[in-house]
């Protein structure tokens, strides 16, 4: 980062944004002692500043190294026009890093468009979503191919979206072309309270639209994405292959909730 101000703490040493209200001692020691969330790779907790609330990442060993691709590719998404949280600190210490990046703000896309659930509420809910089928089109056709592009890495500040977690973004017209479906997948297969099978395909339209695909490409992209998520749904949530194919991506994904085996397959409906 140009201007950055370089640091070294206990060990550790990495650079710091200028003017950033953050340092690194007190990051470490908030994660020493404060409860984090934990997933695969790293443990993440909010933190306070004068400058703002932060959100500090720790990636232990070996998986160091996603701290700095992290930034650099947030950078990259960032300067191409999209939404990407802006990091202010980072650091090593072995294998271990650290990453501190700005709040975001807004609602992750779940709460966000199950907010817009209500009657009133779905002209916007409509409008939202066509936005993020075009967003997501539009970052795909810059050659970017986010790593993990699930509704909670997905954040609504006012009418925009800002895309986390970028450290297993890539950015490369290739894998675009190879791995587009994917994050498809990634975004759709999360069964969210108020969204339909119709809000579904209005997302892959708008995709669709943003990307430059006519109706035959269209029409074999969305029934590619719904038999992977189909799949997808049944090896998480542990239903038999056979049963969710037979019930189908329609009752699988209805808005009211996790599909429950022993009811009717023809159960659930689909308001838009």
């Amino acid at each position: 980062m140009t201007g950055a101000e370089r640091w070294r703490h206990d060990g550790w040493r990495g650079w710091r944004a200028p003017g950033a209200e953050v340092d690194a001692a007190t990051c470490l020691a908030a994660l020493a002692t404060r409860e984090t969330r934990r997933s695969r790779h790293a443990r993440t907790l909010p933190l306070d500043t004068a400058g703002g609330r932060v959100f500090v990442k720790l990636y232990p060993a070996p998986d160091g190294w996603r701290a700095a691709r992290a930034a650099r590719m947030g950078a990259a998404v960032a300067a191409a026009g999209f939404g990407a949280p802006v990091a202010v600190l980072c650091g090593r210490a072995g294998r271990r890093a650290l990453l501190v990046t700005r709040d975001a703000g807004g609602a992750d896309l779940a709460t966000a468009v199950t907010a817009l659930a209500g009657a009133g509420g779905r002209p916007r809910k409509r409008r939202l979503l066509r936005a993020l089928g075009a967003e997501v089109g539009r970052l795909h056709a810059a050659g970017f191919l986010h790593g993990d592009l699930v509704p909670t890495n997905v954040h609504v500040v006012d009418d925009g979206f800002v895309f986390l977690d970028h450290d297993r973004t890539r950015r490369a017209r290739l894998l675009v072309w190879w791995g587009a479906r994917r994050n498809l997948v990634q975004l759709g297969r999360f069964v969210v309270p108020g969204v339909s099978v119709t809000d579904r395909a209005r997302v892959l339209c708008a995709y669709a639209a943003a990307r430059g695909l006519g109706e035959r490409g269209r029409r074999r992209l969305a029934a590619w994405v719904a038999t992977k998520i189909v799949t997808r749904r049944a090896a998480v949530d542990g239903i038999p292959l056979a049963l969710a194919m037979a019930a189908g991506f329609r009752t699988l994904m209805r808005s009211g909730g996790p599909y429950d085996p022993a009811a009717s397959t023809g159960a659930g409906g689909d308001g838009a």
